[in-house]
Order: C-alpha cells, then sequence, then structure tokens
C-alpha cells in the first residue's frame, strides 16, 4: 500500500470524527431537510473553490448525479389521504384544518395526475443551474470545443435531467460537441446493477427490527389525527391514523419539490414529528444500502459503476485530450457510491441505529439533483495528476486517504486506494 494510505484503525477514527456532524438543532434550522432523498436540491455552500496548486489546470470531469426534483414515484399516498378525508367531510366529522388540508391536497394531486416520478419544472432548473455554475467554476476547461459523453438511466426524468443539463452547457459554449443516450446496454455503467445479490448477514434483521421500532414509534397519529378530525372515535372507524400519517407525511415533503404550487403541508407536522419519521427513513436507507457495519453489503452493486469511473479517468488521462463525462442516475445509486468512494459524508456508520443520523444523513448525500464531481487536474511537464472530489457542488473529502495538498489528491492514491478496497 502506498504511505499516503492511513492504516485502517486510523481511518475509522477519524471517519466518525469527520462525519458526526448532525444534529437535531441543524435540521431544525431547515426543516424540510427530514424529507430526506425528498429534499429539494440546496444551493452550494460557496460559489468559490479552493484553487489548484500553482501549475495544475482542470482537464477532465467526472460527473455522476441523480435527477433532479420529481413528483412521488406514484400518487397513492395522494389517493390515501384524500380518500379518508373525504369520508370524514362526508360524515360531518372533518375539522376546520382537515378542510385545508383536503383542499391542498386535491389541488396537488390535480397537478399531479398521471405525473407518477416525473420531472417538476423545479427539476429541470436544478440542472440547468448546475450547469451553469460548472461551467462558471472551470470556465477555462468548457470554454473549449470539449467533447461531452452524456448518458442518463432509461428513466423518464433521468433523461430529461440530462437533456436540461447538457442543453444549458450548450448554450454557455455552442461548440461543444454532446453526445446524449440512454441505452439498456449502458444501464450497468450508470446505475446500481441488481443481479447482484450479495449475501445478507444476520446482523441486517436485528437492524431492521431496531429500524422498525423507530419508524413505528415516529408514527404515532393521536395528536394529527386530533387536528384534522371533529370526532377521533368515529373517524378511527375508518381511518388507520398510522397509514395516514405516512400517507400525509410523504405528500407534504414532496410538496418542495413542485414550488409553483405555493402549497404547503409541513405544518400540519410538529418538528419533533418531522424529525423522529426522518430518523427512522434515514436509517431505512443506510441499512438498504449497507452503509452499517455487519449489514447486507448491497453497495456493492455499485461496483461495476465505480469501476467504469476508475478505466474512464485512465483512459482520458492516457488519451490526453481533454473532455467531460456526464451520468444521470438515481438516490439509490448515488448513495452507494458515496460510500465507494470513501466520502465523508457516507462514511461513519454505526451500529447505535438510535444515533445514525448524528454521523449520516441521506439529506446531505441525496437530495434531489445530488451530483457527485470528480475534477481532475494537470500540469505541464508532470505526470503527477490530481483530483478534487466535490459533493453537491461542495468540496468534501477521503477520510481514509492523506493527502499534502488538500482538498486535491493524488490520483495515483485515489486509484489504488478504489481498486484495493474493494478487491
Amino acid at each position: 500500500m502506498n504511505h499516503r494510505i492511513i492504516p485502517l484503525f486510523i481511518s475509522l477514527a477519524m471517519t466518525v470524527a469527520a462525519t458526526a456532524q448532525t444534529s437535531k438543532e441543524e435540521i431544525y434550522k431547515d426543516i424540510y431537510r427530514t424529507g430526506s432523498n425528498y429534499f429539494a436540491y440546496p444551493k452550494p455552500k460557496t460559489q468559490k473553490l479552493t484553487m489548484a496548486p500553482k501549475g495544475y489546470e482542470p482537464f477532465y470531469i467526472s460527473h455522476y448525479g441523480r435527477h433532479g426534483s420529481r413528483y412521488m414515484s406514484n400518487n397513492d399516498y395522494y389517493v390515501t389521504a384524500i380518500n379518508k378525508l373525504d369520508s370524514a367531510r362526508q360524515f360531518g366529522i372533518l375539522s376546520a384544518r382537515g378542510e385545508d388540508v383536503l383542499t391542498k391536497l386535491q389541488i396537488g394531486y390535480a397537478d399531479a395526475w398521471n405525473r407518477d416520478g416525473d420531472l417538476s419544472k423545479l427539476g429541470a432548473r436544478q440542472h440547468r443551474e448546475i450547469a451553469h455554475r460548472m461551467y462558471e467554476r472551470f470556465h477555462e476547461l468548457l470554454s473549449q470545443p470539449l467533447q461531452i459523453d452524456a448518458k442518463s438511466s432509461t428513466s423518464r426524468r433521468c433523461m430529461l435531467s440530462m437533456f436540461n443539463f447538457c442543453q444549458e452547457l450548450q448554450i454557455m459554449n455552442p461548440n461543444l460537441e454532446i453526445a446524449m443516450d440512454a441505452s439498456k446496454r449502458d444501464m450497468k455503467y450508470v446505475v446500481e446493477d441488481l443481479s447482484i445479490k450479495p449475501k445478507a448477514t444476520a446482523q441486517s434483521e436485528t437492524y431492521e427490527q431496531q429500524r422498525s421500532a423507530i419508524f413505528e414509534r415516529a408514527h404515532n397519529s393521536d395528536r394529527l389525527m386530533a387536528s384534522l378530525f371533529t370526532d377521533v372515535p368515529r373517524a378511527s372507524l375508518f381511518v388507520d391514523g398510522r397509514m395516514l400519517m405516512e400517507a400525509l407525511y410523504n405528500v407534504a415533503e414532496d410538496l418542495q419539490n413542485v414550488p409553483e404550487l405555493n402549497i404547503s403541508l409541513i405544518d400540519i407536522f410538529t418538528k419533533d414529528e418531522l424529525f423522529n419519521m426522518w430518523t427512522g427513513y434515514n436509517a431505512g436507507w443506510l441499512l438498504s444500502a449497507g452503509l452499517i457495519p455487519g449489514s447486507t453489503p448491497n453497495y456493492l452493486q455499485q461496483k461495476e459503476v465505480l469501476d467504469s469511473i476508475v478505466s474512464t479517468a485512465d483512459h482520458v488521462i492516457q488519451a490526453g485530450k481533454p473532455c467531460i463525462t456526464l451520468r444521470f442516475s438515481h438516490d439509490s445509486s448515488v448513495l452507494p457510491l458515496s460510500f465507494l468512494l470513501g466520502l465523508k459524508e457516507a462514511m461513519g456508520g454505526t451500529s447505535d441505529i438510535e444515533n445514525l443520523y448524528k454521523h449520516i444523513s441521506i439529506d446531505k448525500i441525496i437530495p434531489m439533483a445530488a451530483n457527485i464531481q470528480l475534477i481532475f487536474y494537470r500540469k505541464k511537464g508532470s505526470d503527477d495528476i490530481l483530483v478534487k472530489f466535490l459533493l453537491n457542488e461542495n468540496e468534501t473529502s477521503v477520510p481514509a486517504l492523506k493527502t499534502n495538498c488538500a482538498p486535491y489528491y493524488h490520483w495515483s492514491d485515489v486509484k489504488e486506494y478504489l481498486i484495493t478496497k474493494h478487491e
């Protein structure tokens, strides 16, 4: 191993320290973060990035992103909530608050009808803005007559995200030669390979039981039911409070992705209720991806995507011709990739499921339009290639790697780490 790679026990200690970063107070400052993967893309913390070491210039960008803001994958949550509240209205037991909620649900559902999983207007804007910032940040590279290889998953929302991203770049530089594609042939380089089925671990079942307990406790609907119905005992005869609460949570969180409707349901919940539901969803995502020690390593389904990123970078380096690679995928792809790359935001998973959110919070990793950018730099007369990692356009780090030029890393070290870590 290269001397720049930290011994495992030190790496893990640093990882935990680097990622124990999310508190309840932090979530309360932006309560929409409780939407987890529904969280609408936040603009980067700063436009200005750390300058590269003297003489180094960007020559290649490897971008891997999630589609932009979307409608819910299906409208079952709308249907469930509307049907129950409408029935209560007919029985004359819907409160004034319930009437207001039902009206907003009907407005939202009318807009979402037959748009299951579609990219929203906000989702299109997000990708145009990310592309615009990429052009401005790396103008010396993107102002050239470059070739751009863009591929997306065969999902409509991913294809439209790719189109909006590429169209913005084309507007900024008409001389760009952009090739876009969305083919089943390339899916193993774009999304996780679900045919890979890592052996389930006994610990995963224990974790799932703990996560389920957190999730169920969070869906205590007593207060919510009392706010929506004037006769809770009667409403309970045909309304499952827990199911209604889950449906309303999902609708309320997704409405942030269609801001032009100018309606919100987030205030029907208390901050504590939102926080508690969020911790359950957060743990569920991390367990599903295998980011918790001892859980089923489903992140290995993304191994071929990682290998493609490494091999493509090597090819570009050897070819010596500046270019850009763009990939547009899903939250279930970006999350495991961030872990495979060793990004600090995805590290530090703990078996303490109750406090898992303090170490990893997925709203920081996979909001709508989430993206990972690897920016490659070279210096004339030198074979030492540098690379910088951006997560959601913010500079980040790989705690398991040492570097003498942070936030830049030597590609030789990064490549060795990625290859040896996942052999």
